[in-house]
């Protein structure tokens, strides 16, 4: 039954709107139903008995409106209710108000006003139906959509959880020194991710954001040592977990050895959007240690565990990354593609 309603004129129009000419054909296919009616009703009224004037009419009526639409039901009707006065209720060819041709066109009025509101409601039920339909759709669609980037973000984590267990193991000089640093990366990778869960639909994180909670368990955000200026640039979900583990090996590195180690020392991260030769579009993030002890090179994000980390979760983002260790502190220049920073970035 669904399967020959959605076939019908009247039906269609409920899911998409007709075109004029769909519109006025309409109107045309009504106007011959009643033409036939009317034709009918001719050829029959020498074998009718008295008292059956609109023996085609009903029919014309509730044909026009199932097929075509109430508003042609309504044409057809009222066509139909000046055709059978005229014709076929004494006195025949006039349309005097008796009180018999009243009485009767009342009765007909009562019986296809029945029919068009039947129909109305038919088709009423049949749209609210059809919107259910196309929400449950929508809403199967838009769970699938959402298992499929609930599967690949946990995928995402997954594999860092691993590069950074695997690289503690390696770099840990002791198993509680291994315990703090699984906590910290663990804590940061956790933040990252409560910092998507807050967004709001069709949000997204920004990169001030993903620094601020990055930093935020050294102490900086809100206070002189920390500065921060760049343009309003939003992160992707795997782009937000990558910049904060770098960051927070950034800062971690800081704390132990550079800036943050000392009460003066202070942290610049600045940020713009650049085009390189031969190459797309990238974002360049300047962090910047000044106030602390010199650096040493072979210290810090240079070798060891921030080194290597530093590198493969840059890869996994096809970005790069520039260490400098002048005597007034730590540099560190990362660039990163727009396009895996967030995709949707023109």
């Amino acid at each position: 039954m669904h399967g020959l309603l959605i076939n019908l004129p009247a039906f269609r129009a409920m899911r998409s709107p007709p075109s004029g000419a769909a519109v006025a054909l309409s109107y045309l296919y009504s106007l011959a139903i009643f033409a036939i009616a009317l034709v009918s009703r001719l050829w029959l009224d020498p074998y009718m008995l008295a008292g059956f004037p609109y023996v085609t009419f009903f029919p014309a009526v509730v044909i026009t409106g199932f097929v075509f639409g109430v508003r042609q039901g309504i044409l057809v009707a009222f066509l139909s209710f000046f055709a059978s006065w005229y014709y076929f209720i004494p006195p025949y060819h006039s349309l005097e108000p008796t009180f018999g041709a009243l009485l009767a066109m009342s009765l007909y009025l009562f019986v296809v006003i029945t029919d068009l509101l039947l129909i109305f409601l038919v088709m009423k039920a049949y749209r609210a139906e059809s919107e259910a339909r196309a929400e449950n759709q929508r809403m199967a669609d838009e769970r699938e959509v959402m298992a499929r980037e609930l599967d690949h973000r946990l995928k995402n984590i997954f594999a860092a959880m691993n590069a950074v267990i695997n690289l503690s193991v390696k770099h840990a000089s002791s198993p509680e020194d291994l315990a703090k640093g699984l906590r910290e990366r663990l804590s940061a990778m956790g933040r990252s991710n409560l910092l998507l869960r807050g967004l709001g639909e069709d949000e997204e994180a920004t990169l001030e954001a993903v620094i601020v909670q990055a930093l935020e368990p050294f102490g900086l955000v809100g206070t002189a040592r920390l500065s921060l200026e760049g343009p309003k640039t939003a992160v992707s979900g795997q782009a937000v977990i990558i910049l904060s583990l770098i960051l927070h090996e950034l800062g971690t590195n800081a704390a132990k050895y550079g800036a943050l180690s000392v009460p003066d020392g202070t942290v610049s991260v600045r940020w713009s959007w650049e085009d390189q030769q031969n190459e797309e579009p990238a974002i360049r993030i300047a962090w910047t240690e000044r106030g602390g002890p010199p650096p040493a090179a072979p210290q810090g994000m240079n070798q060891g565990f921030g080194s290597t980390l530093l590198t493969r979760l840059l890869a996994t983002a096809q970005g790069r990354s520039v260490s400098e260790f002048p005597s007034e502190g730590a540099e560190v220049t990362l660039y990163l593609p727009l396009s895996s920073l967030n995709p949707g970035i023109k």
